[in-house]
């Protein structure tokens, strides 16, 4: 192959157009002026571009510049738009904007292959088409094939977009090389096609590796009105060399502040999604709960939802009489804990916007959905002005329940923000409200830091072992955060009386003060041997008001992954402990001296068939020897057959034991049938599902669960969306 390569100082539309007219002669581009490494074989198809800084890696992320292309005129082929069919074959591709240069930011190195970009919009659509170039074609994988049901280790491209250009609102939107479809829609969304909106992906597999074309509508996208910037990311993942490359260098420690930006957008002046969108719903069986969750004998009911969206940027939701009875219960391990353990939140009306009300950073600490019960009404809203963004949402229950949440937070700029959420809960005899104040922020040079408030009030006819009037609570961190190594000081206090009703707070923290410490290293690598090391290690202090110690741990840990796809982990704690006595927060005179072990190993830790591993932890905990074993696993046999099993057994005073097998097989893209058993030393419980999901049009449940002491229940559920 005969090759050209110039290493200059060029401007963009001179670099980028002698790349973009080797790959197509009336390509657009446009981009920011880099220094370039430019190659231009005989072969066009097989154009690369690397953009390179002057130490030899890329530019920074947020440098990145792609002026999306128009399509231009309707008087013959070049302006009409590219069929969707992830072949790359439209006229309309000659006009895209067109990027290459992707970086492995986990490693810090160039890719193994290489990705190009292509863009276009016609004011209603934003059309991404990427060629995957692939060395070794032959082992590209695809074993997904329901829609949102996650791609796992597949090769796969993902669009991230970022409408508000806030580096907080990213919607992702991802095909592998078979054209099964994955999104996740910022701020939380629920699943069904006519409420969140539709988007169209095909991919195909090619002689140089595969392709894939994007119609991503502006109308299902949540963005300021008069936009012309979005951020933007593109990430590849290719399953032979377990590598994820992204067009726009976010580095290591995968900075969201360091994704790309699509420049001069022409948004719809107004939104063509639907304002009003209904979704109601017809449920009828046998010994099923009702609202209050009295089995019924026999029960037919309905309920609907209903979507309200006047802008891109609001929304609001109101749910009637919704059904949860369907709700997938989270299983918990049975492994020993001192705290509750938190579960999914399954509940449709808390998914929609769920990241308004209870971001992951907090941790449930402020608002735990799981606390407010099924309910008869619920309304919500969410949305953003300027740079503060919004959520308030209240439900009304049976026995004269309601539950109030808001929160906002602002936009100081990229990396810091401020925050303030109000949370109460009144019933028969019973009020709380909870207001907190935090401080977010994360410096460009690695310091990162925490500030939170917190004040309850309580008033309380019900129990003596509530707290009745006001508790504080104070927290704050400081850390630093490099590509591979990191370290964060902490500090919190809790007032005997700081009772967040509404939260999942470990019972042991009201009535204590404490300080942590921890520092660790993670780092993946491209090695013969050895694909990721990480290790951490740290300790902490907590003593009650009263001035005893009720806590002072050390602990230590890590993991290796080798290249052959096991991973083997350990980890070690010891430190004394003060139980937790009958009176919120008063502590026992004695402590348990507290040892703990644990090492596991996994394998096949990124196949797309199997994998598994087992745990064997030991020690002393909770006043006496403990040992806990785990053995987990799934399997693929087939593309649309899933089986995962877990066993486990834990001796802590006694012995118990579980054994959980779920599958799946989706008999086709629209029906699927699903089981789950579990075994456990209190009783068995089987479960049956089957549902058929169109594209649009009627959602059917049926479902049978039985357990060792209730009678069988049936139910069935028809659910469509207007």
């Amino acid at each position: 192959m005969a090759v050209r390569t110039e290493k200059r100082k060029l401007p963009a539309a001179t670099a980028l157009g002698l790349v973009a007219a080797a790959l197509m002669p009336a390509a657009a581009s446009a981009q920011s002026d880099t220094t370039c490494l430019i190659t231009l074989p005989s072969d066009p198809r097989l154009v690369q571009e690397r953009c390179l800084g002057v130490d030899g890696a890329p530019p920074p992320g947020h440098e990145r510049s792609l002026v999306v292309s128009q399509i231009a005129g309707d008087d013959d082929a070049t302006g009409q738009a590219p069929n969707i069919d992830g072949m790359l074959d439209d006229v309309a591709w000659q006009q895209a904007s067109w990027s290459s240069g992707f970086w492995n930011s986990i490693q810090d190195q160039p890719p193994s292959d290489q990705t190009e970009v292509l863009t276009l919009t016609d004011g209603e659509f934003l059309y991404v088409g990427l060629r995957m170039h692939d060395s070794n074609p032959a082992s590209i994988q695809a074993t997904r094939t329901v829609r949102d049901g996650g791609l796992g280790y597949d090769d796969a491209i993902t669009i991230e977009l970022d409408p508000f250009f806030n580096r907080r609102d990213i919607s992702e939107f991802s095909l592998n090389p078979i054209g099964t479809q994955s999104d996740q829609i910022a701020g939380g969304r629920s699943t069904k096609i006519e409420w969140k909106g539709d988007w169209l992906g095909s991919a195909v597999e090619t002689e140089y590796g595969w392709s894939a074309e994007f119609a991503i509508p502006f109308a299902i996208l949540n963005y300021e009105e008069g936009a012309t910037r979005f951020g933007v990311n593109f990430k590849r993942y290719q399953a032979r060399t377990r590598e994820y490359s992204y067009w726009a260098n976010v580095t290591p420690q995968s900075l969201e502040e360091e994704m790309g930006q699509l420049d001069q957008l022409v948004l719809p002046s107004e939104s063509t999604q639907d304002v009003l969108t209904f979704m109601p719903f017809a449920l009828a069986g046998r010994n099923i709960p009702d609202e209050k969750g009295n089995i019924q004998q026999s029960m037919a009911t309905g309920g609907i939802d209903i979507r309200y969206q006047p802008r891109a940027d609001l929304t609001g939701v109101v749910a009637l009489n919704p059904d949860f009875s369907q709700v997938e219960e989270a299983i918990t391990d049975i492994s020993f804990s001192y705290a509750e353990k938190s579960l999914d939140e399954n509940r449709p009306f808390f998914a929609e916007g769920t990241e308004y009300f209870s971001p992951d950073d907090d941790d449930n600490q402020y608002f735990y959905s799981n606390r407010v019960p099924d309910f008869d009404g619920g309304a919500k809203s969410f949305g953003r002005a300027g740079r503060a963004r919004y959520g308030a949402l209240a439900t009304f229950a049976p026995d004269n329940r309601w539950d109030v949440v808001a929160r906002t937070l602002y936009e100081v700029d990229e990396t810091n923000s401020a925050i303030a959420t109000f949370v109460n809960t009144n019933r028969t005899g019973f009020e709380n409200m909870l207001g907190v104040g935090q401080f977010r922020g994360r410096q460009s040079w690695g310091l990162n830091y925490s500030i939170d408030a917190a004040l309850t009030n309580t008033k309380t006819a019900l129990s003596e072992d509530l707290p009745n009037g006001r508790g504080n609570h104070y927290a704050a961190s400081i850390g630093w955060r490099g590509d591979y190594v990191y370290a964060t000081a902490s500090a919190d206090e809790y007032d005997r009386d700081y009772f967040p009703a509404n939260a999942l707070l470990e019972e042991d923290l009201p009535g204590t003060r404490g300080a942590s410490v921890i520092a660790g290293v993670y780092r993946e690598m491209s090695n013969p041997v050895l694909r990721v090391i990480q290790g951490y290690v740290g300790g902490d202090r907590r003593d009650t008001q009263p001035g005893l110690k009720q806590r002072q741990q050390g602990f230590v840990g890590g993991s290796v992954e080798f290249t052959n796809d096991i991973r083997v982990s350990t980890h070690v704690e010891a430190g004394p402990y003060r139980p937790l006595a009958d009176e919120r927060g008063q502590f026992e005179a004695e402590f348990n001296d507290d040892r703990y072990s644990s090492v596991s190993i996994d394998f096949f830790t990124r196949s797309n068939l199997f994998s598994g591993g087992v745990l064997y932890a030991a020690g002393d905990l909770g006043g006496g020897p403990y040992e806990y074993l785990s053995a987990y696993g799934w399997w693929r046999p087939l593309n649309a057959v899933f089986v995962q099993l877990s066993a486990e057994r834990t001796e802590s005073f006694g012995t118990f034991d579980q054994f959980v097998v779920v599958s799946s097989w989706d008999i086709t893209a629209e029906h699927s049938l699903s089981g789950r058993f579990i075994h456990s030393d209190f009783s068995d419980y089987y479960r049956v599902a089957y549902s058929h999901r169109p594209r649009r049009g009627l959602d059917i449940f049926g479902v049978y669960d039985k357990n060792s002491f209730d009678v069988a229940k049936f139910s069935v559920k028809v659910v469509m969306a207007l």
